[in-house]
């Protein structure tokens, strides 16, 4: 006879509501009970009934067990809109394809979270903090458990990943977008505001606006913070004063540009702030571009933004689909695949050719 929820509840000494919530992929059930549970699960090879029913094919992760692992990130990093939308993409995901899910959140990568040291998962899904050395930083053990499993890495791979998957947005495309819309609007004074300039999504959105706007005949400065002063747990630009100083700095420069590029929202909103503060109006006096379409982060901002939409929730139901690919094909070479992003156009970029005509 088929086990039971009440048989996994009995035999991992919890309550059948703990059970539902390990099954669901829920974060608020404790490391161990959670491996308690999934020993349970596996021991007793038990299948969620709504499950049994019915087997479709379009669920390939039934009775697999994946770990979302949150790596050398802050929660103030973890939350952002457009990493937390990519989280829950992976989340809902795994779980129509039948998967039991946890999350594991190691923010300073220094220890190996218990149920991945007890080899109960089968592949894992990694959001992981994407400055700093963050491989050679980590524990040796917990690097050594994440090759051993099939991996795709969530919203771009850190420096010295050198395994696993990567499903993340196209920064190239980011940045080519970008400076073609801003071209586009007669802008041909540009600059680029990037407080993190070591970090590695945001660096190659960067680069390619450089290179696609000077092809195009404009000057582009590059204001840029200081390298090297980030460290574990890797958190989001929160200094005011600091965007502020870098904002100032455009504005000092010899061939004053007339538009600004910042590649995040929570960037850019700190940019509003700093030409509130001058009594700039951003669209008028200086037109500002952004990216990641973080909705909560730029709801209340006037005018409003011109941003680049990286698709955060179509990239992490891609990254399951890719992990459920890497399951079938474990001897293939690794795959970076890359959403397209689009523009959401808004009012923060004036249009320079109607002034000229």
């Amino acid at each position: 006879m088929p086990a039971t929820v009440k048989d996994v509840a009995k035999a991992a000494e919890v309550s059948i509501g703990t059970v539902s919530r390990v099954l669901s992929g829920e974060p608020n059930v404790s490391p161990e009970t959670a491996d308690r549970v999934l020993r349970a699960v596996e021991e007793l090879n038990y299948t969620r009934q709504r499950r049994r029913k019915s087997p479709p094919v379009s669920r390939p992760l039934v009775r697999k067990n994946v770990a979302v692992v949150l790596l050398g990130l802050d929660r103030s990093l973890a939350t952002l809109p457009s990493v937390a939308s990519g989280i829950h993409g992976a989340e809902s995901a795994l779980a129509e394809a039948g998967a039991n899910v946890f999350l594991a959140d190691v923010p300073l990568a220094d220890r190996l979270p218990e149920p991945l040291a007890r080899r109960r998962v089968h592949a894992v899904v990694v959001k992981a903090a994407l400055q700093t050395e963050l491989i050679d930083q980590a524990a040796p053990e917990l690097i050594s458990r994440l090759r051993e499993l099939p991996t795709t890495w969530l919203l771009g791979r850190p420096r010295g990943a050198n395994w696993g998957d990567v499903v993340e947005s196209n920064d190239a495309e980011v940045g080519r977008l970008a400076a073609e819309h801003l071209l586009s609007r007669g802008h041909r004074r540009v600059a680029v505001l990037d407080p993190k300039p070591d970090h590695v999504a945001l660096g190659q959105r960067y680069a390619s606006f450089v290179w696609h706007a000077e092809r195009a005949g404009a000057s582009v400065s590059q204001v840029l913070g200081k390298a090297g002063e980030w460290s574990l747990p890797l958190k989001t630009v929160d200094d005011v004063e600091l965007v502020d100083r870098l904002l100032g700095r455009v504005l000092r420069h010899r061939s004053k540009p007339t538009a600004v590029f910042v590649a995040a929202d929570s960037i850019a909103a700190m940019v509003y702030r700093a030409c509130s503060k001058r009594g700039l109006r951003v669209g008028e006096d200086l037109s500002v571009l952004s990216c990641n379409n973080e909705r909560p982060l730029l709801t209340g901002l006037y005018p409003e933004v011109t941003t680049i939409d990286i698709r955060a929730e179509q990239i992490g139901r891609q990254a399951v689909e890719q992990l459920v690919w890497r399951l079938e094909h474990q001897d293939s070479p690794t795959v970076g695949v890359s959403v397209e992003p689009r523009l959401a156009d808004g009012m923060s970029v004036a249009n320079l050719n109607e002034e000229t005509e």
